[in-house]
């Protein structure tokens, strides 16, 4: 039969498939952008450092609150190295300190210590406890030999501090909190001792060259809690004395009330009531304990106090004392004096309207005091409230900070360039989770570190092709007076970018001259290929952002859309963006529409979540209006009464027992036409169906010998995960949604159901990974042999209408097909189900998601999008690499061949050139979404997660249909005027050699 024209560009192009890159080579970097992120930085976490004694710069080091280690540099804020510690949202617990001797950083996540290397983030040691980690201290002096000491405590209130060598992590000793009871028999084991732990609920460590305090808060029957103070000998860890303070602790609120300190000298314990008006201090090791009145001039309510010690020259101790009310905020200065035995308040600073972070600088051996505000920068000395610098903030503006934020934590560094000449740097943690480094005022760099966290995003389209063909669909169902209004106001709005059309005509035809990348807005008339789509994102701290794919990543707006309480995430369901608004639908039906191109919030109705309702979502009804339908828990839907739907619409739905419903709307109410049960002792882990925008260019496969396998299409298509625990078995059912026939089944056996299992669906086919637990192959052959090896498998499946080429099968003498009614076109069970081709490809790594690129006429052979976690990458595998019509066990024939096919050898190795990221290390990329440009060889690719955001282009078979960066348009533009200038030269001469010749012939 006559092949088509998709066709023969299909055949054409798979002919060069393999020797392809994903993208040009000069567009790597330039085309993509990589948002590296570490997450909002934990305040106790948060340090300057030197990563070595001999280095005069210090680097930024943080422990994020997603278990993220890593070291920023503060000149321009980029990461210098990064570790994730752990994964999820991290653990709450975790703990970081630098090393007194500047070469290592020492971590503590989830029960594990860790020792980095400070300049290149190499793992040093480590020590596994399993235990959940309450204090880390990094000995600062000599006596010890700078040792690590880790207090856990285990299930039970059991408490053990630990001592591990700091340059191997090796275990010196170790101590458990035990108390030795007297038994209540008689006897010789009268004189035994019962061994116990205490269950005191531990707080923290502190050494100084008084010795190795474990402060514990101790439980009475009638007197509430005590605290109880052991010192240790650092040396062997045996206990030596046991103090319990007579005062009692109330630690509800520990963050702002209670803190131990320490410096070189003594150990204090520090803290305050309930009413925060008062604090008292112990000296670790005595029963002494001072406490002072707060100065509270204006008597205004305290938020929140914070303690820090400073040693000082012959022994004393300063207790800086932050307090911060509703409106304003303080710093107090208390001097201990050097027998612990008298507290008198030194000085104030200034009480200051507004909020503001204090941070303590050392340099030299002298103390400085930073102050920071929203409008200035302010340096005090330590030992008077004297103003050594002052300067105002100079703001740069950030297009996408649309709100004000407050200041609640700082880090500085001072550096004294004489008497009255200081330079201050310092990194502020927003209230936003952002964070910024100011220099003497003046803004360096902003991390936007709020933006990590993505659970869901969506395409934005701005392309104002498609926005033309919607002003006149709306005209051509206007009247004619109507339409003509509405066209004129068209053209006047048209008419405002004329002017700045023409301005950007010089700018445009120098940079196509060039070559160069135009960085044009989203708005802007000259994205003619498409390229500048936005991504409306939501993360689970409750922010809302948007970015520019085409401009680099550039973050056009964010936005607070919900307070989320501490511990907790945002639900988000899904983002439907239409007209330019987009929809935001939350877990309990709650909804909020934001523009998308300014950042507002038009409607908030978040707080109208109703128990039982899982998400609502809009429908288009027959009257060209907006329908809500509300999907509850248990997997049914409501509409509002008087609802006219249009006929044969279809909503699948799944409830909490995992039961998969398909739901009728007609045009009353819903009625269910069919629902899928898992079999006995299964679950369905995932259900995945073809995406909105899965265009088919070609409705069959040309073979080499000009036949044509037709495609088993069917839009409706959902692929049903299921996994049996007991059995260690997987199945995967091939469903059509509208009636609910399982099309195609297929079960794996000795699999690991534990693993992750992914799928997509798209065209006629669909994948899916396994991990199978096969421990050899017996088989007969190769396929054989290669479905019964252990690791991890991807498994392609092909739908066709008939095994024979050139047959439809029984669709093709059936005059009305149908799926809905399949009954009424087929009448033997074995016809209905397609013919299905399916093979195996071992991975040399896991995939933890897949889909498939999209271009606008799907002509254009999709390519794998597959983000594999171990090697922090995304990669494009080419569809025909795992075509599942490769020939197994031998080579391909002249006519495979003419197709693109070859030899199948079971496994599946990938490419460097399949790597989208390049050099880039993208981690926690969990999901990737992908949208067509106006390019047919063209999709464009964001890929999101807890840290990163990576976005770029991919052309599964290269860009045919746009000039690289390496053609030379001037070479061009210069022989085409050369070519001009010659033919405009020699076309006289010509003429008058004719003329001559003609006279002469005369």
């Amino acid at each position: 039969m006559r092949l088509g024209a998709a066709n023969s560009i299909f055949l054409l192009c798979s002919l060069y498939l393999r020797s392809i890159d994903a993208i040009f080579a000069d567009d790597a970097y330039q085309v993509d952008f990589h948002h590296v992120l570490l997450g909002a930085p934990q305040p106790r976490n948060t340090f300057l450092h030197r990563p070595s004694v001999s280095s005069k710069a210090s680097l930024l080091y943080t422990l994020s609150d997603r278990s993220v280690l890593g070291a920023v540099n503060p000149k321009d804020g980029s990461v210098v190295w990064r570790q994730q510690l752990s994964d999820g949202n991290g653990d709450g617990n975790a703990l970081l300190q630098p090393s007194s001797r500047g070469n290592l950083v020492i971590s503590a996540v989830n029960g594990t210590v860790q020792a980095w290397d400070a300049a290149e983030g190499r793992l040093v040691w480590d020590w596994i406890g399993r235990e959940e980690i309450k204090a880390l201290v990094v000995s600062q002096i000599d006596v010890d030999g700078h040792d690590v000491y880790v207090l856990t405590q285990s299930h039970g209130s059991k408490a053990h501090v630990r001592k591990l060598a700091q340059h191997s992590g090796a275990l010196i000793w170790e101590y458990q909190d035990e108390r030795y009871d007297q038994p209540a028999f008689g006897g010789v084991a009268q004189r035994m001792m019962l061994t116990c732990f205490s269950g005191d609920m531990p707080l923290g460590l502190s050494i100084s060259m008084q010795g190795l305090f474990y402060v514990a808060l101790h439980s009475t029957l009638l007197q509430g809690s005590k605290v109880k103070v052991t010192s240790l000998n650092a040396s062997n860890g045996n206990a030596q004395t046991s103090t319990t303070l007579n005062a009692d602790i109330d630690i509800s609120d520990a963050q702002s009330a209670l803190s131990i300190e320490s410096t070189r000298s003594s150990s204090l314990l520090v803290w305050s009531g309930r009413t925060l008006k008062s604090f008292w201090i112990n000296t670790l090791g005595t029963n002494q304990i001072l406490t002072t009145r707060l100065s509270n001039e204006k008597e205004t309510s305290i938020q929140k106090i914070q303690f820090h010690a400073l040693a000082r020259d012959g022994g004393a101790i300063d207790i800086t004392v932050h307090c911060q009310s509703p409106t304003s905020h303080w710093l107090e200065v208390y001097r201990l004096d050097s027998n612990s035995e008298n507290l008198e308040k030194s000085f104030q600073l200034p009480s200051v309207e507004g909020p503001a972070a204090f941070s303590v600088a050392l340099h030299s051996g002298d103390t400085y005091f930073v102050r920071t505000t929203k409008r200035d920068v302010t340096l005090f000395s330590s030992t008077s409230d004297n103003v050594l610098g002052q300067w105002l903030l100079q703001a740069k503006p950030y297009d996408h900070l649309t709100e004000s934020y407050d200041i609640p934590y700082a880090v500085s560094e001072v550096v004294a360039r004489g008497k009255l000449n200081y330079a201050v740097r310092s990194a502020l943690l927003l209230s936003s989770g952002d964070w910024k480094m100011i220099h003497n005022g003046e803004e360096l760099w902003l991390r936007p570190e709020s933006l990590s966290g993505v659970v869901t995003a969506t395409w934005v389209d701005t392309d104002s092709q498609q926005s033309l063909a919607e002003e006149l669909a709306l005209e051509s169902h206007s009247n004619i007076g109507k339409a003509y209004v509405h066209r004129i106001k068209r053209h006047m709005r048209n008419a405002q970018s004329l002017l700045p059309w023409i301005k950007s005509l010089p700018d445009r035809n120098i940079y196509s001259l060039l070559g160069r990348d135009q960085r044009l807005g989203p708005s802007s008339s000259g994205n003619s290929f498409g390229f500048h789509k936005l991504v409306v994102a939501a993360t689970d701290s409750g922010r809302l952002f948007a970015l520019d794919v085409g401009s680099s990543g550039k973050i056009l707006w964010t936005i607070q859309a919900s307070e989320v309480k501490p511990g907790e995430q945002w639900s988000v369901e899904s983002i439907e963006v239409r007209d330019g608004v987009a929809l935001v639908r939350v877990l309990g039906g709650g909804s909020l529409t934001v523009d998308v191109m300014q950042g507002v919030i038009l409607e908030d109705q978040l707080q109208s979540t109703k128990p039982g309702i899982k998400t609502t979502f809009i429908l288009p009804n027959s009257s060209r209006s907006a329908l809500s339908v509300q999907i509850n828990v248990d997997g049914t839907i409501a509409i509002p009464q008087h609802s006219h739907l249009s006929q044969n619409t279809v909503i699948v739905t799944q409830d909490e027992k995992m039961v998969v419903r398909g739901w009728s709307l007609g045009t009353s109410k819903p009625s269910l036409i069919w629902a899928f049960s898992p079999r006995l002792h299964e679950k369905i882990v995932g259900v995945a169906a073809r995406s909105s925008n899965d265009p088919v260019a070609s409705i069959g496969k040309a073979l080499g010998d000009r036949n044509v396998l037709y495609k088993f299409l069917n839009p409706n298509l959902l692929v049903i995960s299921s996994v049996n625990i007991e059995t260690h078995t997987a199945s995967f059912d091939v469903l059509d949604s509208i009636s609910g026939q399982v099309v195609h089944t297929l079960t794996h056996t000795m699999v690991d159901v534990t693993k992750p299992i992914t799928c997509v669906v798209s065209e006629n086919w669909f994948a899916y990974t396994i991990f199978s637990n096969f421990s050899g192959g017996v088989g007969k052959t190769a396929a054989d042999l290669q479905s019964r090896s252990k690791g991890y498998q991807l498994v392609v499946s092909e739908l066709f209408e008939s095994p024979l080429a050139n047959d439809r099968g029984v669709l093709g003498s059936a005059s009305n097909p149908s799926t809905l009614h399949p009954k009424e076109t087929d009448t033997d069970d074995q016809n209905k189900s397609p013919h299905v081709i399916s093979q195996t490809y071992l991975l040399p790594a896991a995939l933890s998601f897949m889909t498939v690129s999209s271009t606008l006429q799907g002509i254009t052979p999709r390519s794998l999008l597959c983000v594999v976690p171990s090697l922090n990458s995304l990669i494009a595998i080419p569809r025909a690499v795992v075509d599942p019509r490769r020939p197994v066990g031998r080579d391909a024939t002249s006519a495979e061949a003419e197709e693109g096919l070859f030899r199948h050898d079971g496994a599946l190795e990938y490419d460097s050139k399949w790597v989208l990221n390049h050099m880039r290390e993208i981690q926690g990329i969990q999901k990737v979404i992908t949208s067509p440009s106006l390019l047919e060889s063209t999709s464009l690719v964001f890929a999101f997660g807890s840290l990163d955001m990576f976005g770029t282009r991919v052309a599964p078979i290269g860009g045919f249909d746009i000039l690289g960066k390496g053609f030379n348009r001037i070479q061009l533009i210069g022989t085409v005027a050369a070519l001009a200038l010659g033919t405009g030269v020699l076309a006289p001469l010509v003429r008058k050699k004719q003329t001559d010749s003609c006279w002469k012939g005369a």
